[in-house]
């Protein structure tokens, strides 16, 4: 009976109406959700305390295409700056780090960094200096020496015989960990002191590590490493751990551009030549990295407190007795924009000169701001970029910022012996800034970054000279560059320009 009715036309009827009834109502109820969700989006940008430039372009893209534009949104463009109890208890993790860690060197060496800070008075350092202490929380701490790399081929046989000789510890943590012959010598060195027993710690970026094999590092696990991914959680997806640090025993730390990989040395397939720049420190400076690598560790899940387990005795210096270097950090968990405002307050404070080197360049409006007006102010701003690419978007994008550049009298360069990824800035004679931020949106905004503000004449002359030598093989950027260029290319620029603002 039942089946007769539903076979027969008028069974076939009823299906018929009440399945589009169903069909309809599905439709409605999403249109609901969608509705709703598009509300609750406006109503949090329209609050959101952000570069009104980000939130009207995420407002844009929300309303115009309201499906796709949620879902970029929701993996993008969520502001994580904004108070929650997730990022409450994070900064609260910080904090007692650092008051665990770092507040026993900062207290032994108080009469070190109150001299520091009475020999930048009257300077364009005592101004960085002073934004740094308020904003990041650190003032200058003694390193007993600084090294300076230009280039791999310097670094990572320094690194790999110091790892050599560890006898406690080993804390590494890059963004990117390849799988290569450096890495292949790294592993040998760690097993070699993993089973002398030296207990070995690894933090990588899980995003930006997913196209490399983890054979590895799954090997330093089997042999007693404990090795954590960063910012693996799918909300977070957006966010980076940028940072680049190895701590040897607490008596060093290795830090700046570089990431674990071979063509980070030699440039690999891609490049000719891998022009970068990083550091070695050693003495009460290494202490923030330790406290930054100890509270990353934490925020990832790690169990062991290595603050209290790997911090080395807090040592007393007295004036003169080392070179003043700041540790400053910044990312989506601290109030500020640390290092950001420190570049600006770099070229609003120079009186002579501010040599820049990034790899990329999307600036936002206030460091743009500060660029245009040191230079039109008669400061020597000159800004040096890769001109040889290994990602093309960011590389067009900073082409449309070019002919605002040279309007306001910055000196603008291309790197072209191959691929620039240094992260350098020199301040007058006085003052080097090297480390992990580049000079685009993403690093300034959304990163985890961290870079040493190293007080020092001497490594501040080394360092400008060495822009000088890198100046030999680049191409400045004039205004017959910029004219040269098709009404195609021109719009590709603006337009990728444009997208910068949705990060």
């Amino acid at each position: 009976m039942i089946a007769s009715a539903v076979t027969s036309p008028a069974g076939t009827l009823l299906q018929s109406f009440f399945s589009h009834r169903l069909f309809s109502f599905g439709f409605w109820t999403i249109d609901v959700i969608l509705l709703v969700a598009i509300v609750g989006v406006v109503i949090v940008l329209a609050t959101d305390d952000r570069d009104p430039s980000i939130v009207l372009a995420w407002l844009f893209v929300v309303l115009l295409l309201p499906v796709l534009g949620l879902v970029a949104y929701f993996f993008i463009g969520r502001n994580f700056r904004r108070d929650s109890p997730w990022r409450r208890k994070a900064v609260a993790q910080m904090e007692a780090v650092a008051a665990e860690s770092l507040a026993p060197v900062e207290a032994a060496n108080t009469e070190f960094t109150r001299e520091a800070v009475n020999d930048l008075a009257a300077t364009p350092g005592a101004r960085i200096e002073s934004v740094g202490s308020v904003e990041g929380g650190v003032s200058p701490l003694p390193a007993d020496t600084v090294e300076v790399y230009t280039a791999g081929a310097q670094k990572f046989p320094a690194l790999l015989a110091e790892m050599a000789a560890a006898e406690r510890y080993i804390h590494l943590m890059y963004l990117i960990w390849e799988q290569d012959e450096l890495t292949a010598r790294v592993t040998d060195v760690l097993l070699d002191r993993l089973a002398a027993g030296v207990k070995v710690h690894i933090l990588y970026d899980w995003f930006s590590c997913l196209p490399y094999r983890k054979d590895e590092l799954k090997r330093l696990a089997a042999a007693g490493a404990l090795v954590r991914p960063c910012y693996k959680r799918l909300r977070q997806i957006n966010y980076r751990n940028h940072m680049k640090m190895v701590i040897v025993d607490g008596r060093s730390v290795y830090s700046g551009g570089m990431n674990m990989g071979q063509e980070y040395i030699d440039g690999g397939p891609r490049f000719d030549v891998w022009r970068d720049t990083s550091f070695r420190l050693s003495g009460p400076a290494v202490a923030p990295y330790l406290m930054l690598f100890a509270s990353t560790w934490l925020y990832t899940g790690g169990k062991e407190d290595l603050a209290t387990d790997f911090m080395p005795p807090a040592t007393e210096h007295h004036r003169h007795e080392g070179t003043p270097v700041q540790v400053l950090h910044s990312s989506v968990m601290t109030t500020f924009k640390t290092i950001r405002d420190v570049f600006i307050t770099a070229l609003t404070n120079a009186r002579e000169r501010v040599w820049i080197q990034s790899p990329y360049f999307v600036p936002d409006e206030p460091l743009m701001t500060a660029m245009c007006t040191a230079a039109a102010g008669g400061v020597d701003v000159r800004f040096m970029m890769t001109g040889v690419p290994d990602k093309k978007i960011p590389f067009y994008a900073a082409h449309a910022y070019y002919p605002q550049l040279l309007r306001a009298e910055v000196k603008v360069y291309q790197y072209k012996a191959g691929f620039l990824h240094a992260k350098t800035v020199t301040v007058d004679d006085q003052v080097s800034i090297i480390g992990t931020c580049n000079w685009d949106i993403r690093s300034i905004i959304l990163h985890d970054e961290v870079v040493a503000v190293i007080y020092d004449r001497g490594v501040t002359a080394a360092h400008a000279a060495q822009y000088e030598r890198d100046i030999g093989v680049c191409a400045e950027i004039g205004w017959d560059d910029l004219a040269g260029l098709s009404h195609r290319e021109k719009f590709r620029n603006s337009v990728y320009r444009l997208f910068s603002r949705l990060l």
